[in-house]
């Protein structure tokens, strides 16, 4: 009877151990994640936020512009086409610098300021008077703020209002400062700035011939 009673506490002995061991196991697998396994994960996880911000930033609002009209077509093409123009007569205008004034010249040995402009605008089929005060009544009159390239400034040399003086602008910088081309008494055919002294306190309006 005592062996008996021996072999039951054994018996329950080891079934308890074994169910404790059991225990133990299954949880420790419930909850162990491998090292490795896990900075995968947290990778991945990191990895796909990414290129969902990256996607994001890369999709841009597009804009569709409403398409032209004919008539802003034919502006910008007119455009275009006076700007080629207007280009065409500062070349042939520069081809002059360095040239003498004579007064009454006509040609690249002596010119004077009005049959410079004249010629010039001639080699394209543009003709102009002879003289700088006739030349002063083509065209619009333009504002000194809206003056572009190829306008035409006119001066009053001998003071008063009477034209005498005649240049082609060349050109106008971001900040408005102005420049003309034309056949100086002094010096020939130059770039000169309108803002410098002498010609400023001359100036008396700008037209435009070439719209």
């Amino acid at each position: 009877m005592k062996g008996i009673n021996l072999a039951i506490i054994a018996v329950i002995a080891i079934f308890t151990t074994s169910c404790s061991t059991l225990v133990s196991t299954n949880q420790a697998k419930s909850s162990f994640v491998p090292l490795e396994r896990s900075y995968y994960t947290q990778s991945t996880i990191i990895n796909k936020k990414l290129f969902a911000e990256n996607k994001s930033n890369e999709v841009a609002t597009v804009k569709v512009k409403p398409a032209k009209t004919a008539i802003e077509e034919l502006n910008d093409i007119h455009m275009m086409a006076m700007n080629s123009f207007v280009t065409q007569i500062l070349s042939e205008a520069e081809s002059y610098l360095g040239v003498p004034y004579r007064f009454g010249g006509t040609t690249r040995k002596g010119i004077d300021c009005s049959a410079f402009v004249q010629s010039v605008f001639q080699m394209f089929n543009h003709e102009l008077p002879r003289v700088s005060a006739a030349q002063a009544k083509e065209g619009e009159i333009v504002h000194k703020e809206n003056m572009r390239a190829g306008d035409l400034v006119f001066f009053a040399t001998n003071g008063g209002s009477r034209v005498s003086h005649v240049g082609i602008v060349h050109n106008v910088s971001d900040d408005g400062e102005i420049e003309f081309i034309h056949a100086s008494t002094s010096q020939g055919v130059i770039v000169t700035p309108l803002s410098s002294d002498y010609w400023s306190k001359r100036f008396l309006y700008a037209k435009r011939i070439i719209d």
